[in-house]
């Protein structure tokens, strides 16, 4: 039978699909393994050990069995543990139960029979508790599955009870009669019960209705509870089998009240809270209820309002309506106001009138096609257009149509809202966009100089190899990022002060740089290159600005355009407009992406663009560019075929004298598109002695350009511009690179004190900055820069210009020098003192600062080289410098030391007195010579000659020395 049983709810546990079902057999089918494992146990002899594992067997059964009750397997989507209430008091009482009955007794009394009869107890109780719960659950039943399904299973669990209850009074030896054929009748009601239970789930086609098994778990907890303690308590009272003398099972009994008491709390607080989502659910209903009555309301209103009333006076949004022909039957106030015409005025015109001429809603009554499209569409159409006011004003707004059926005629209701507001708001968050987008382009520089310059150096250092290459790449796209960020401040300074020097060009001279330029990267690239530019053509552009349209619309049509393909530029007159056409045949452009193409940050969306890098820079500032021209630019392109850019430029009429085109943009930005540069580094020079002083603010700048000079220089570093000034006027430095954006006072307030100060105006000035900008440069221009460069710079250019001005300056020195030599030799029989008092303050002011420091110095070298103990301590310290200073300055503009000046200025008096023939002791001591002997070597050294035969050659009108 227990095998028939265990198949019976097997067979129910494959049929049903129901997940929470499958678990109730599932749970049925356990307990009947463990109830057959413990009737296997069951000895005559009653050992200890197979008493333990019987009850063992039997407590697993209970366990399972109650699972399988508190289990609802007719809610097969609900998750278990929301019925969680009734199921773990009912473990936790089984598991408190074997314990108290079986455990301890068995431990504690000596006597097996006695702890055999205390397991009983056990088995009763358990019992008793299944058999309950299965007659509350087929007493709620309202189904008969359910009904039939319990009432069964509860008389398996009576029969049990039963056979528990006579198996205790027999072996306890009570007088009661003995149930003979009657009790196996009992052991064979348990498993006839599961199988026609079974047998009723195995018929059933019908869903069962939910059953609601606990309606007040807290009541069921606490009659658990009292049920154990009064058990305890008799026990004790009584001295029952399963009482002992341990306190083990007082701590088991007050365990388990600490236990209900926790599930009770816990019980207790979900429902609170589930009561308190209930209410705020019955809350937001009651919210949700009033607010569609109110709608209701609204809505019935609405219906019982008259026709006539299709206008809501008191909307905010101006609202008109119009016939079907577009005529206006009426206009609200805001209507009204917004047109500044009265209603009379506006009744029986045609709302086309209130339209710009270019706009669509001006065409939209022409078509009856568009009229019958909007009564077609429930939820309108809504326009974005302009509209001209009484006053000739036109202004954006959102023109909303809406379709209204009426008895007599249907009417059309335009709504506008107004959008100057939001089109400033939109234009000057695009402003301030534009400004950050500029700012940031700006703080770009200085790591993109730092990365390039450090690729630099290592390209240097590796001229072949895997490595070189590698470099190479990373070189190039650094340069790409340089040429993005140019564009980018290109277009944030065209939407600012878009202003262009406009001169006339021949078109094919100003294009002659970019063809070539541009044939070099198609051949690099595998593309045939063509271009046809006639000679007759004149234009009136910005070179630089049309430079930077022809790169971008080449360089797009050489990178979109795949090997063995072909680029052609050319150019031809019709209507003295200018066409200058740039035509590939490389991967097209869609439809749906060119009326996007010039916008910014807007690139083509098909997926083999998505393959080449780009941002959408390039085309945005050719279509600023060409608007800042009033230019027209056209695209024709076909998917997969290809694109032609169309330039339409007025003709402008020939010159006599061509310009000749400023510097050409496109050479440096061509090469950071070619895959190998040619000399991108310069060679390994010799060491100069030079001294460069570096005022620049970033570490890392700092260290990068320190490295850079270092290769031919001395170099000195200012982290400030009041610390670079104070450098410059120590040390006198042969050239200053400067920062303009620096902590304190700025690089242009640095050069202007450098070229104010006598001490350091003659020092060549390089300006090294991020602030590309005209106005920038042109200001560092007017303040004497002797150079500005742009971040990122190359380090080639920034040596070879700083090298530059070292040799113009050393070039400079000798011309002072020639100069100072002579005037020495034509100079007046006057002293030097006096030919400077001669000066007038008018000849002062037209002398440069170099200029004014030399007079000062040949002043006091004239007042002073009598003394014989003159020297440059004494010449400092009238020309108020230090001696580091003096040597420094002298060094720098004339190419000498302050000792070497005085000896010639002393020899060049000298030659004058001997002229007049005095005695050569009397000019040695005249003109500060201590020693007849070291004058005449000096002399001898300085013109090839002694004094004496100087004298005599002069005497005697020669010219054999000197």
């Amino acid at each position: 039978m227990q095998l028939i049983s265990i198949s019976a709810v097997v067979a129910s546990y494959l049929k049903t699909s129901s997940r929470s079902f499958k678990l109730f057999w599932k749970f049925i089918a356990l307990a009947l393994v463990g109830a057959m494992f413990a009737q296997v146990l069951i000895t005559k002899e009653n050992l200890v050990t197979t008493h333990l594992l019987s009850n063992f067997f039997s407590l697993f059964s209970y366990f399972f069995i109650i699972l399988a009750i508190e289990t609802n397997p007719h809610l097969s989507d609900t998750p278990l543990n929301k019925y969680i209430s009734g199921r773990v008091p009912a473990v936790f009482f089984i598991v408190v139960c074997f314990s108290y009955f079986v455990l301890l007794p068995t431990e504690f009394i000596g006597d097996v029979e006695q702890s055999y009869l205390a397991s009983m107890f056990f088995h009763i109780v358990i019992t008793l508790l299944i058999f309950t719960r299965l007659v509350v659950c087929a007493i709620k039943s309202r189904h008969k599955f359910w009904l039939s399904t319990y009432s069964l299973l509860s008389m398996s669990a009576l029969a049990i009870l039963l056979a528990k209850i006579n198996l205790y009074t027999t072996s306890s030896n009570m007088m009661v009669p003995a149930l003979g054929y009657f009790e196996t009748v009992l052991n064979f009601i348990p498993y006839l019960g599961v199988i026609l239970a079974a047998n009723v789930t195995l018929n059933n086609t019908t869903p069962a209705i939910t059953i609601k098994k606990h309606t007040n778990p807290e009541l069921y907890i606490l009659l658990l509870v009292l049920c154990l303690a009064l058990m305890h308590v008799l026990g004790q009272e009584l001295q029952l089998p399963y009482s002992t003398t341990s306190y083990l099972q007082s701590v088991v009994i007050a365990f388990w009240l600490i236990t209900a008491s926790v599930l009770i709390m816990v019980i207790t607080l979900q429902k609170r809270r589930y009561m308190n989502k209930l209410k705020q659910q019955i809350h937001q209903l009651d919210i949700d209820k009033a607010s569609y009555l109110k709608i209701n309301k609204q809505l019935n209103n609405s219906l019982t309002n008259s026709e006539d009333k299709a206008i809501v006076s008191v909307s905010n949004n101006a609202i008109l309506t119009t016939t079907m022909t577009g005529e206006i039957l009426s206009a609200n106030p805001a209507a009204v106001q917004m047109l500044q015409c009265l209603e009379d005025e506006l009744e029986g015109e045609l709302v086309s009138h209130l339209f710009c001429e270019d706009d669509q809603m001006h065409y939209f009554f022409d078509f009856q096609s568009n009229v019958y499209a909007l009564q077609r569409k429930d939820d309108g159409i809504s326009v974005e257009c302009r509209v001209i006011r009484a006053d000739g004003t036109k202004f954006p707004v959102q023109a909303e149509l809406q379709w209204a059926e009426r008895e007599e005629q249907p009417l059309i209701v335009l709504t506008f809202i107004n959008l100057t507001a939001r089109k400033l708001a939109e234009a000057k968050a695009l402003e301030l966009k534009d400004k950050f987008i500029a700012n940031i382009s700006h703080e770009f520089r200085t790591p993109l100089t730092i990365i390039n310059g450090v690729l630099d150096r290592y390209l240097k250092q590796n001229e072949s190899g895997e490595e070189f290459k590698e470099l190479t790449t990373a070189k190039r796209n650094g340069l790409r990022l340089v040429r993005m960020v140019e564009q980018l401040l290109e277009l944030s300074r065209l939407a600012d002060n878009p202003k262009l020097s406009i001169s006339t060009y021949r078109l094919s001279t100003i294009m002659a740089m970019p063809n070539d330029s541009f044939s070099r990267l198609a051949k690099q690239n595998q593309l045939s290159f063509s271009f046809d530019i006639p000679d007759n053509l004149w234009l009136e552009c910005d070179a630089q600005a049309f430079e930077k349209i022809l790169f971008n619309l080449l360089a797009n049509a050489i990178k979109y355009t795949p090997p063995g393909g072909s680029v052609k530029v050319s150019a031809y007159c019709e209507d003295d407009t200018i066409i200058l056409d740039v035509i590939d045949n490389g991967i097209g452009i869609t439809t749906a992406s060119q009326s996007k193409i010039f916008e910014r940050f807007q690139r083509a969306d098909d997926l083999k663009n998505q393959s080449i890098f780009g941002v959408g820079i390039g085309l945005s500032l050719v279509n600023e560019l060409v608007k800042a021209h009033q230019w027209r630019i056209n695209l024709v392109s076909e998917y997969n075929h290809g694109s032609k850019f169309s330039l339409s430029i007025p003709l402008a009429s020939a010159k006599d004298v061509e310009l000749e085109t400023p510097l050409s943009v496109s050479e440096n930005e061509v090469s950071s598109l070619l895959i190998e540069q040619d000399n991108p580094l310069n060679q390994n020079s010799s060491h100069s002695q030079q001294v460069v002083l570096v005022i620049e603010d970033n570490v890392d700048m700092q260290s990068h350009i320190k490295q850079v000079i270092e290769q031919q220089h001395h170099c000195m570093l200012a982290i400030s511009g009041e610390l670079g000034l104070s450098l410059a006027q120590e040390y006198i430095p042969d050239l200053i690179v400067c920062d303009i954006m620096l902590t304190g006072i700025d690089g242009f307030e640095v050069l202007k004190q450098l070229k104010d100060n006598e001490l350091t105006a003659h020092i060549p000035v390089i300006l090294l900055t991020a602030r590309s900008d005209l106005d920038c440069r042109l200001q560092g221009l007017n303040l004497r820069a002797d150079e500005y460069l742009s971040k990122p710079f190359n380090q080639q250019e920034l040596l070879t210009r700083i090298d530059n001005l070292i040799e113009n300056r050393k070039q400079l020195q000798q011309t002072y020098m020639h100069k100072f030599e002579q005037k020495q030799i034509a100079k007046r029989k006057e002293n030097s003192v006096h030919n400077v008092s001669l000066l007038t303050e008018e000849d002062k002011e037209n002398l440069s600062v170099d200029d004014v420091f030399l007079q000062k110095l040949e002043a006091t070298v004239a007042k002073m080289y009598m003394e014989i103990d003159l020297g440059i301590d004494q010449l400092a310290n009238e020309l108020a410098m230090s001696e580091r200073q003096l040597q420094r300055k002298i060094k720098v503009l004339l190419g000498t030391t302050p000792n070497n000046f005085i000896k010639e200025f002393r020899l060049a008096k000298a030659q004058e007195l001997l002229k007049n023939g005095t005695q050569i002791g009397i000019v040695a001591l005249d003109v500060g010579f201590s020693s007849q002997t070291y004058f005449g070597r000096c002399f001898k050294e300085s013109f090839n000659c002694t004094p004496k035969q100087y004298q005599q050659s002069n005497s005697s009108n020669g010219n054999k020395c000197g």
